[in-house]
């Protein structure tokens, strides 16, 4: 008796439980608050992508946050095919248009673009170019601090303290 009437409550409870948690999940918007049209944003999960204003859209005026402005799929916000990109899982990526995709006419911006698993083609440096020195170069000389500080503090060790004899 207790089994028949506890399982159908213990579904339903998940049920319920599955529903409210999946009401949670923060609109596209909030992640681009306070940013602008093709600055970079993070979704929850994480998920990476662009800012990009939805021109369809009408802003609700009695709202803070802009409900036109969406965090989506970075190639979205108006880049190249072949441009660089940071996909939605943070890893490298380039723009590539998309066979057979057909876009939402209810959106303003092109979503047959997207960022896909890829890298963008490099070219070989000319005569004139150099590779400039990076963070290579600050950390030597971080470290050459850093030795002669060592330097200093064994020598202040050696001398001893002048009251101790």
């Amino acid at each position: 008796m207790m089994r028949a009437v506890f399982g159908p409550l213990s579904g339903m409870a998940l049920m319920l439980w599955a529903a409210s948690a999946a009401a949670n999940i923060p609109a596209a918007f909030f992640a681009c608050e306070g940013a602008g049209h093709g600055d970079a944003c993070t979704l929850p999960g994480p998920e990476y992508g662009n800012c990009v204003r939805d021109t369809l859209c009408e802003d609700d005026p009695d709202t803070e946050v802009d409900e036109c402005l969406l965090c989506v799929d970075p190639c979205w916000s108006g880049l190249a095919p072949g441009t660089y990109c940071v996909r939605f899982d943070g890893t490298d990526g380039i723009c590539e248009p998309q066979a057979n995709c057909t876009p939402d006419p209810e959106k303003s911006f092109e979503q047959c673009n997207r960022c896909v698993v890829g890298e963008v083609a490099r070219t070989e440096p000319q005569d004139a170019c150099a590779a400039a020195p990076g963070r290579a170069g600050s950390r030597v000389v971080i470290g050459l601090v850093w030795l002669a500080l060592l330097g200093v503090g064994v020598r202040q060790w050696r001398r001893g303290d002048p009251g101790e004899t």
